[in-house]
């Protein structure tokens, strides 16, 4: 990769070739486990930056489990204290300072949304039904929320949620017993992705205010069952499982090519799953089985490579997992696609969440053309000048001058 030698002087700023990089290292750490590392823990979600891990773990036998952050720096901190009710994750923002997820117990089940200011705060539920609910993801900024709830229309529906609406049933599909929910929302808040029934059985959804609930198909040949898992950034691009004629294949949807099943990792796989894809819909993490290999691998997915084996991927970085360590789930992955989060089990302590980064990539080739030059400030700006949301530099869901100061001083650094 090319590095642009000269500096740049814009808005009266001398941004230098000389201003900081990105030094993170490659490295893979377990999250622990708020009793120390016997009752375990699950890394659930990771913040569009990659810098804050949210999931949930115990404080001991005797209370459940509690919803929980992690950071390099601070490493495990409770959230949500468990003491009378389980917690389980549900979505975290852009800068990991919004976490949303659910709260069971006394034969109810509800969604909070936590900040460092308010805590964790009730967001109700859907009309009708038993109180039940459940939260999936969150947008960048985190003022929107969505999951699922039990409403007077059936067992589950899918909901959307804002300060100004409270909690939206977003229905179902035409046809079959009705049922719905949502699992993501795209970091604009916009597009909702998820499952929900119809005529045939269940097929991912794509949801906009403008086009309601709308199938986005199924593959062919296999019964009809499947579902969205993960959306971009500005819901262009849809991931997520479908039965196929040879088993249940992993997908990527477009408008443009329609739903397309991804490559197989193994000639012998007979089962793959996606569960999330980086903001702009080329990276995706989940799973395959292969015949004659016990269990569930690991599954790395890019547009330029197709599906490798995460812990090959890792090798390729320099990332190391120790010995002790059994990988058995992944479950969330950043903006960029460097930083993953799963869980697994460590020899003699049981499960516990972990999370890996590949090391920095090279933001400032905008334009993706292998190099860094001007150009690459010319298609920054006009992104910024449209607000899309792959402008938003330091991924807080909102497009301003910090943006491009963020974006000019790694530009100057180059790659």
């Amino acid at each position: 990769m090319k590095r642009l030698a000269t500096g740049l002087f814009a808005g009266g700023v001398l941004l230098c070739a000389g201003a900081a990089r990105l030094s993170a290292q490659p490295f893979f750490a377990g999250i622990g486990s708020l009793d120390g590392g016997t009752l375990g823990s699950i890394a659930e979600g990771v913040s569009a930056d990659g810098a804050v891990v949210s999931g949930d773990s115990r404080l001991n036998a005797f209370y459940p489990n509690e919803g929980v952050i992690w950071t390099r720096d601070q490493g495990l901190r409770s959230i949500v204290p468990g003491r009378y009710s389980d917690c389980e994750g549900g979505g975290i923002n852009g800068t990991g300072t919004v976490v949303t997820g659910g709260i069971v117990g006394n034969g109810t089940r509800y969604v909070y949304r936590w900040t460092p200011e308010t805590g964790a705060v009730d967001l109700g539920d859907l009309d009708g039904g038993k109180f039940r609910s459940g939260a999936t993801g969150v947008s960048a900024r985190g003022d929107v929320v969505v999951g699922y709830g039990a409403s007077d229309n059936g067992d589950w529906e899918a909901f959307r949620w804002t300060e100004e609406t409270g909690m939206v049933g977003l229905g179902d599909l035409p046809g079959g017993n009705f049922g719905s929910s949502a699992t993501a929302i795209s970091a604009d808040g916009f597009v909702v992705v998820g499952s929900s029934s119809n005529e045939f059985g269940n097929v991912a959804f794509r949801w906009t205010e403008e086009t309601g609930m709308v199938s986005i198909g199924e593959l062919a040949g296999g019964r009809v069952s499947g579902w969205a898992s993960g959306v971009s950034a500005d819901g262009a691009v849809v991931v997520g499982s479908s039965w196929a004629e040879d088993g249940l294949r992993g997908f990527r949807w477009t408008s443009e090519a329609g739903m397309v099943a991804l490559e197989k990792i193994h000639p012998d796989q007979y089962q793959q799953r996606v569960y999330a894809t980086s903001w702009d819909g080329n990276v995706m993490i989940g799973d395959a089985y292969v015949n004659g290999v016990g269990g569930a691998g690991l599954m790395y997915w890019t547009l330029q490579d197709g599906p490798r084996w995460l812990l090959d991927v890792f090798d390729e970085h320099g990332v190391v997992v120790p010995d002790e360590w059994s990988l058995d789930g992944v479950l969330g992955l950043s903006a960029d696609g460097r930083t993953i989060v799963g869980y697994g089990r460590i020899s003699g302590l049981g499960t516990q969440g972990w999370v890996a980064y590949l090391g920095p990539t090279c933001r400032a080739d905008y334009d993706d053309d292998g190099t860094v030059t001007t150009a690459d400030v010319s298609a920054y700006l006009l992104a910024w000048q449209q607000r899309s949301i792959f402008a938003d530099w330091n991924y807080d869901g909102y497009i301003n001058t910090i943006d491009i100061i963020g974006f000019l001083n790694e530009w100057a650094a180059g790659c």
